[in-house]
C-alpha cells in the first residue's frame, strides 16, 4: 500500500490526481489527511504533500528501518511543482515513482543521490531494474562510491539487454553464459523468478491475451525477455491464446492444478476472489494464484508452505475477458 498524505485543500486536490495516476498503473494506494495519518509498518511507500521539514522532523525516524528494506518516502509541494525522493530511492523505488508521477504532472523531480546527479547507475538500481536479489548493504556502499571515480566491470547473461542508457557510462559491460549478474568481478546477484499468471474466457482471441500481457509488462516496466515463464489453470491448458503467447515470448507455460489453487487461497488472504469464477471452474481466481504457484514451480517448490514470501507485484489486470498477474520470488 502506498499512502498519500496531505494537509491543505490544494494538497487534497493534488493527492487525488496522484491517486488516479497510481491507480492507472494498478498500485494499491490510499489518501489521508495528516491528522488521520498512521504508520502501520507494512507500507510500500509514502507520498507527503507538504514541507520536507515536517516529514524529516516528525516521520522519517518512525519510517526508516533498514536501507535494504525501507519503504520509499517522497515529498511534493501542494501545487506539484517539485517532487523530492527522500528515502529508499533505488531499492524501494522512490526515484521510479517520483519520475512516474512527475512525468504525468509535468513536475520537476529533484534528485539528490550522488549516483543519479552524476548520471551513474548504482548497484542497488541495477538490482531494481533487472529484478535481482538485493545486494548487501556493504556492497551498495562500496560499489556506489567506486563508480563515482571509475568504471567497474558488469557481467550480464548473454541474452540480456541494456535497460538504462547510463549503464554504459558507469560500467564496462560484458556478457557471459551464466544466468546471474556479476558486479566488479566478485559480487554475484541472482535474478529473481518471475512468472505471469493468465486467466481468460474460453476461446478468446489470441491477440487479446498477447496485448494484455504486453500491457502488464509495461505497467511494471519489465522487458519481455526478463520473465521466466507463464502459468494458467489446468482447465485452460489447451487455450490457444495462452499457448500462442508462450510460443511468441519463447516461455514455458506452467499448468497449475485447481487443488493447488484452493490450498493457496487457504494460506494467503490477499488474493482477489471472484464468485463468478468459482461457480465456473471451482476456484476463486486464476491469474494471481497461478503466477504465485508458477514461481514456486520454477523454484523447485522452495516456497512450499511459505507462499507469503512470493510478491505479487501486479495483482490483477483485467482486459475484455483476460486477466493477467505478475509474481516474483
Amino acid at each position: 500500500m502506498i499512502k498519500i498524505i496531505y494537509i491543505t485543500e490544494n494538497g487534497s486536490k493534488l493527492a487525488h490526481k496522484i491517486k488516479n495516476i497510481l491507480k492507472y498503473y494498478l498500485y494499491d494506494c490510499c489518501i489521508c489527511n495528516l491528522k488521520e495519518f498512521t504508520i502501520e509498518g507494512r507500507e510500500k511507500g509514502f507520498i507527503f504533500i507538504m514541507a520536507t521539514g515536517i516529514v524529516i522532523r516528525k516521520y522519517i525516524d518512525k519510517i526508516k528501518r533498514d536501507k535494504r528494506e525501507d519503504p520509499f518516502v517522497i515529498t511534493i509541494d501542494e501545487f506539484g511543482k517539485c517532487i523530492v525522493p527522500m528515502l529508499s530511492n533505488h531499492l524501494g523505488g522512490g526515484n521510479y515513482f517520483s519520475k512516474l508521477i512527475g512525468m504525468e504532472l509535468g513536475s520537476n523531480v529533484v534528485f539528490t543521490t550522488a549516483t543519479d546527479v552524476n548520471n551513474k547507475v548504482g548497484i542497488d538500481e541495477i538490482s531494481r531494474i533487472y529484478f535481482l536479489e538485493k545486494p548487501n548493504r556493504e556492497d551498495i556502499l562500496k560499489i556506489n562510491r567506486k563508480i563515482l571515480r571509475e568504471k567497474v566491470n558488469l557481467h550480464l547473461p548473454k541474452n540480456w539487454k541494456i535497460i538504462n542508457n547510463n549503464l554504459s557510462n558507469t560500467y564496462d559491460i560484458n556478457y557471459h553464459k551464466e544466468d546471474y549478474v556479476v558486479v566488479d568481478d566478485e559480487i554475484v546477484l541472482n535474478p529473481k523468478k518471475i512468472v505471469i499468471g493468465i486467466g481468460c474466457r474460453r476461446d478468446i482471441e489470441p491477440y487479446r491475451v498477447y496485448w494484455t500481457v504486453k500491457k502488464a509488462l509495461y505497467l511494471r516496466d519489465m522487458p519481455p525477455w526478463r520473465i521466466d515463464g507463464l502459468a494458467t489453470v489446468d482447465i485452460k491448458k489447451h487455450e490457444k491464446g495462452i499457448l500462442m503467447v508462450g510460443k511468441k515470448l519463447n516461455k514455458r507455460v506452467y499448468i497449475i492444478n485447481r487443488e493447488e489453487i484452493i490450498n493457496l487461497y487457504a494460506q494467503r488472504k490477499d488474493l482477489n476472489k471472484s464468485y463468478f469464477v468459482f461457480k465456473s471452474i471451482g476456484v476463486y481466481g486464476v491469474s494471481e494464484p497461478c503466477s504465485i504457484l508458477g514461481v514456486n514451480k520454477l523454484s523447485n517448490n522452495y516456497y512450499e508452505g511459505k507462499y507469503d514470501k512470493i510478491e505479487l507485484i501486479l495483482k490483477k489486470l483485467k482486459n475484455k475477458g483476460v486477466t493477467v498477474s505478475i509474481a516474483i520470488g
